[in-house]
């Protein structure tokens, strides 16, 4: 009994004279932010004596993450744009006074993946010009995705990827078309080597080359006739990923040249003559049958 008496007899004696810590304090000390995202913090300060004053001053830490202090509404700020801070709370308060908010920012391209705001030196000040220090506070941040949306991007990864194979098949022909006035060419799909037929008198081709994309480079051989090597002429289509070449072969339309046979046409001339013969010789005779007849 006597030992109890002696415990709580010293612990109220300690609470007589052991002073309460003043301190600033945050709505959170630790947190996440997207890249190209923004926050708000809360900012408190914690006095017992009633203040009518506080200083304090805030820097971020990284180029990546910057801060600044917005005042809260009825407070006022002395120096709003600066990192020290003086502001007025207008009336003397005491206990958990906002403030106001720390606003923070995370930059769309950061080169780190975090930085940290520090607010420190922080004194409040009585009407009678009391000073009171207030310990420090200090706000870490992580450049990042929130939970929630890294699960949509888990999901959504294979799709994209599925639709890049996809594409890359369909672009497999890096040409739209080949345009000329003197031939005609129709590109058919994974086909790259195409036949066409020119007049003799035809001394350089035409062929424009139209790319599916702009960033597709096409350079195109000599289309000269009497230049072509081989009767062909090369299209070559490339980009960063791909390069193809479109083979042209070249025949010349030929005149059909008559041909006649000469054995064949003496004997069709010999058949014509035994009738002409055969012709004569019928007509004599009927001659001779009429004027036999007359005698009689």
């Amino acid at each position: 009994m006597k030992k109890l008496v002696k415990f709580t007899f010293l612990s109220i004696f300690m609470g007589l004279f052991i002073s309460h810590v003043d301190a600033l304090s945050v709505s959170k000390n630790n947190l996440t932010i997207e890249k190209g995202g923004n926050d708000k913090i809360e900012l408190y300060a914690n006095s017992e004596k009633e203040i009518t004053r506080v200083e304090f001053t805030l820097i971020y830490m990284s180029n990546d993450v910057p801060a600044n202090y917005v005042v809260d509404s009825g407070l006022s700020d002395s120096n709003p744009n600066g990192i020290k801070h003086n502001v007025s709370l207008g009336e003397a308060k005491s206990g958990k006074i906002l403030l106001g908010t720390v606003n923070i920012n995370v930059k769309s391209n950061p080169e780190g993946r975090g930085g940290s705001i520090n607010i420190h030196s922080a004194k409040g000040y009585t009407e009678d010009g009391e000073e009171v220090s207030l310990n420090s506070q200090s706000i870490n941040v992580t450049i990042g995705t929130p939970v929630n949306n890294q699960e949509e991007e888990k999901k959504e990864e294979p799709k994209e990827e599925k639709k890049d194979e996809e594409k890359k098949e369909i672009d497999k022909n890096l040409l739209d078309k080949i345009e000329s006035k003197l031939v005609k060419i129709e590109l058919k799909k994974d086909v790259f080597e195409y036949k066409v037929v020119i007049d003799e008198d035809i001394k350089e081709l035409d062929l424009k080359a139209i790319p599916k994309d702009e960033k597709t480079k096409v350079e195109i051989s000599t289309q000269k006739i009497d230049e072509i090597k081989d009767n062909k002429i090369i299209i070559t289509a490339s980009n960063e990923d791909i390069k193809q070449e479109y083979v042209i072969n070249l025949s010349l339309k030929k005149e059909i040249e008559v041909t006649v046979d000469k054995s064949e046409f003496k004997e069709s001339g010999s058949y014509k003559g035994k009738w002409i013969i055969a012709s004569i010789v019928l007509i004599v005779i009927l001659m001779i049958g009429l004027v036999l007849t007359r005698k009689k």
